[in-house]
Parts: structure tokens; sequence; C-alpha cells
């Protein structure tokens, strides 16, 4: 297996085409079973990077949830801010029927979802806040930072996380384990994923996207870049604030 033993392999850079070929193939006919697989695959620890971030929140009244899937994250915001407006954009139709059939009639008009590719949406009405979880990896981030800065009010807060490789080599060894196990065992039980238990190790070896997004950032002129690694280097937060004038 490549990068066994925390070698990593020097990551080419992927293309768009390649990115998005990722999230076909990754969520074609897997919304039903989302939820179940990203709390059972993460021994829950998905949960407390969700926290995370709504931790990062200071009473937004109106929130953009990029890549929302099949909207954890949204629906988590809506219950910790009630008077927040949130709207979630994912490119996956199944996805999002799962998330609005999770709404019914329960959100109103404060939780709303919209198909389209994240790089891609807009709004007249500007956000306090933008949230990402695990879309970073696939994005184009060259587009998505700068029209995301656009759309953020002044101080606004811009937020991705997502999955990184460990920098240490005995987080990494663990990681590389982790995955050995979970596509021996998991795509026994979970047909469906078993594309991604097998694909998804090298889509994280190869990606560079907290390098280039903090990067992006900088060149957007945003201010307050940080990272901050969680869980054993296994994922990572990155923040920012579009400058006051």
């Amino acid at each position: 297996m490549p990068g066994f033993c925390g070698e990593r392999q020097n990551p080419a850079m992927m293309t768009l085409d390649e990115k998005r070929g990722y999230v076909r193939r990754f969520f074609s006919a897997t919304g039903d079973s989302y939820d179940q697989i990203v709390s059972l695959c993460t021994f829950g620890v998905d949960r407390r990077w969700k926290r995370t971030i709504i931790e990062r929140l200071d009473g937004p009244g109106r929130v953009l949830d990029l890549a929302c899937g099949t909207g954890i994250l949204s629906f988590a915001i809506a219950r910790r801010y009630p008077a927040c407006q949130v709207v979630g954009v994912d490119i996956t139709a199944d996805y999002l029927r799962r998330a609005r059939e999770k709404l019914g009639g329960s959100g109103g008009s404060r939780l709303r979802f919209q198909e389209g590719w994240a790089e891609e949406f807009e709004s007249d009405e500007p956000f306090d806040c933008i949230v990402s979880s695990y879309l970073a990896k696939y994005a184009d981030l060259s587009r998505l930072v700068p029209k995301s800065s656009s759309m953020l009010k002044p101080g606004g807060l811009l937020l991705f996380h997502d999955f990184t490789y460990p920098k240490s080599p005995l987080l990494a060894s663990v990681w590389e384990l982790y995955f050995k196990l979970l596509q021996s065992v998991g795509g026994r039980f979970y047909p469906n994923w078993r594309e991604v238990f097998f694909e998804l190790p090298e889509l994280i070896r190869r990606t560079s996207w907290v390098e280039d997004l903090m990067g992006l950032m900088r060149e957007s002129g945003l201010v307050s870049i940080g990272a901050e690694a969680l869980t054993l280097q296994g994922a990572t937060l990155v923040s920012a604030r579009k400058s006051r004038p």
C-alpha cells in the first residue's frame, strides 16, 4: 500500500476533473446510509468535530454550509442557534433528498437546502459565517475561496474542516492500519461504500488542501488565518476572517 508506515507519497497536483470524479464515485446512491457510516467509521468523532466547528461560531444570524450532504452540520447549527438562518448547498441530489426528508416541516424558513457545486453558489445576501466539512479536498479552492470571501460580511468567519494525513510517522502508521481494517471489514458489511474505503486513503495522501487553502486565504485578503489539528492529526480545521473596513 502506498504511503505505509508514514511514508507519504509526494502528491501530484489533482485536476478538478479528478476531484469531481471522486465525488461522483463516492456519493452515488449512498445518501441513506451516510449518517450511519460517518458516525461508525469515525467512532463518533465526527460529532466532536462538528461541535468544534459550532463552538467557533458566535451567535450568527446567517450561515452557509457548503457540501452540506445530508445536513448533519446544518441541523446542528440550527439547533444551537434557533434564530439563525442556515443555507445548505450540495451537488448530490440523493443526499439533499435525505436532508429534506429529515427537515420535513420543522425547519420553516430558517433552514433550506439547494443543489449545486460549492464553487458556483452565489448569494446577494451576505453571511456571518461560511462553513464546510469534508469539502476542501474535493474543491477548486482557487475559485471557492475568493467567492466565499465575497459572500462574507465584514468580520465574517470562514471555516473549512476535512481529513488530513498525519505528519507524525507513528500516527501515520496507525492511520494506515485503520484504513486496512476498514477496507477488510467495512467493505464486507457495507458494499456500497467499498469504493470509498479503498480510494479515500489515496485521495487524502495526495491532497495538500491545508497549505493551498491558507495560501489562497492570504491572497484573498482574509485575516486571522489559522489551522488546528484534530484527533491524532487525522483532520484539520482551518479558519479565517474577512477584515473590517
